[in-house]
């Protein structure tokens, strides 16, 4: 190197000990399930993912991650799959979702010491075997960045059975050890899966966790004659040979306070949960745009996918857990975002407002309720185009202003009194005597 040459070469140690404290052990996980999604989808571009399998186990001595999903190709594995960092000429991946070229190595690192990758196709298969503080201390002052294949086979048809990637992580350290023996840990991990690989799980991809099948969570709306959710598309980069395309949905579903706000997907995969922030325009204020988020909301959801055959166009973070709102594409999308959420939220608070009413005793029943319940869970790929969200009005109420009246009094004395006056309930006891004293001591 001369004199004048500054050296800004990366550090081995900066993707061992630092890269890795970026994500979440689960997220990290996730990713490794990314790659085997990716392969379903070359193997099965038209989505149809039947007989697809990814089998994840875990305990304090291993972590083994497997699938049947068509391997990686020895040239992808040569040259690009384990690169840090995705070079501008990696082959694409049609919509895929592991677009970083960090997300596989980071979480070799953040598990373990010692890893094994065995991965066949049709026509190839290798294997490699890498001691992680072999690899940190070889090559001395040259850095080597390489790994090497422990065998090699080309050109050759390989067993259809075989046919798939197998990956195993021993030496774990300290962090994963400890959390894959709390059952606490396995239900958020179960969890993430469920939710971040919702719509694979819903084109037959199997997925299972210490033998434990998960199920897809589905992604539902209420829907009736009454109740519509909203529902737009949108494209963008159209004179792109790859343009994306933007699908939102908004509406209500059965009241959950932590499950209500808005989620957001791309190329099919859950980046963001339950959006309740500025993110997606909860609580910017002066009138501007939504309000923030709210207990009378949780029945409100949301979902916005982005999808792109190049996945480099969509705003996802690295670590796949949220969106890049400085991206173009995010920021004009949020408008959307905002302005489709805006009906759905009127109605939400005439429904407060109407059960307030009720409770106060101004209203006998909530209109708005019953036509809720009256709604059924309708999955958004059956949801029709509709640009606005549509729910019924409270009508007016008629009649005198109604008062609720509430007191206490022994219960013995009150069964006398509902005993003498032969009724059913105390309701019947608080409106009888009411009733008695208007119309014998105040002449009603």
């Amino acid at each position: 190197m001369s004199e004048t040459t500054i050296n800004a070469s990366p550090t081995k140690e900066f993707f061992i000990h630092m890269l890795t404290r970026d994500v979440l052990l689960t997220r990290a996980i996730i990713d490794l399930v990314d790659n085997s999604v990716d392969g379903a989808k070359r193997l099965r571009p038209d989505g149809n993912f039947g007989g697809l399998k990814i089998l994840i186990r875990v305990s304090p001595e291993e972590f083994r991650i497997e699938d049947n999903c068509g391997g990686i190709p020895v040239g992808i594995a040569r040259d690009y799959a384990f690169r840090f960092g995705r070079p501008k000429d990696a082959p694409n991946t049609t919509s895929s979702v592991g677009q970083f070229g960090v997300g596989m190595k980071r979480t070799f690192f953040k598990l373990g010491r010692f890893f094994q990758v065995d991965s066949a196709t049709a026509i190839s298969r290798f294997e490699m075997d890498v001691n992680v503080d072999d690899w940190l201390n070889q090559g001395g002052e040259t850095d080597s960045w390489h790994f090497e294949f422990k065998t090699l086979v080309e050109n050759t048809a390989m067993n259809p059975e075989i046919v798939g990637t197998r990956i195993v992580v021993n030496q774990l350290l300290e962090e994963p050890r400890n959390a894959f023996s709390r059952n606490s840990f396995l239900k958020e991990l179960e969890d993430g899966l469920s939710e971040g690989h919702a719509l694979v799980l819903a084109a037959g991809l199997e997925i299972s966790l210490n033998s434990v099948h998960l199920s897809n969570h589905p992604l539902e709306l209420l829907s009736s004659t009454e109740i519509v959710p909203a529902y737009l598309e949108k494209n963008f980069y159209e004179t792109d040979p790859y343009p994306a395309k933007v699908r939102i949905y908004a509406g209500i579903s059965r009241r959950q306070k932590m499950d209500g706000g808005w989620y957001v997907f791309c190329n099919g995969r859950m980046v963001v949960r339950a959006d309740q922030t500025l993110l997606t325009g909860w609580g910017e204020g002066e009138g501007k745009t939504m309000p923030k988020y709210h207990p009378d909301f949780a029945f409100f959801r949301g979902y916005v996918f982005f999808d792109c055959e190049d996945a480099s166009k969509l705003p996802w973070t690295t670590t796949k857990t949220g969106v890049d709102a400085d991206s173009w594409l995010y920021r004009a999308v949020r408008e959307d975002v905002i302005q489709i959420s805006k009906p759905v939220l009127k109605f939400l608070r005439d429904l407060a407002a109407e059960r307030a009413e009720v409770a106060s005793g101004d209203r006998s029943t909530s209109s708005l309720e019953k036509a809720v319940e009256r709604s059924a869970d309708c999955a958004i790929t059956k949801i029709a185009p509709a640009l606005t969200f549509v729910g019924p009005r409270p009508p007016q109420i008629t009649g005198p202003k109604m008062q609720k009246i509430q007191y206490s009094k022994p219960a013995d004395e009150v069964d006398e009194v509902k005993a003498s006056l032969g009724v059913r309930n105390f309701t019947e006891v608080g409106l009888r005597t009411f009733e008695y004293y208007r119309d014998y001591e105040m002449g009603r």
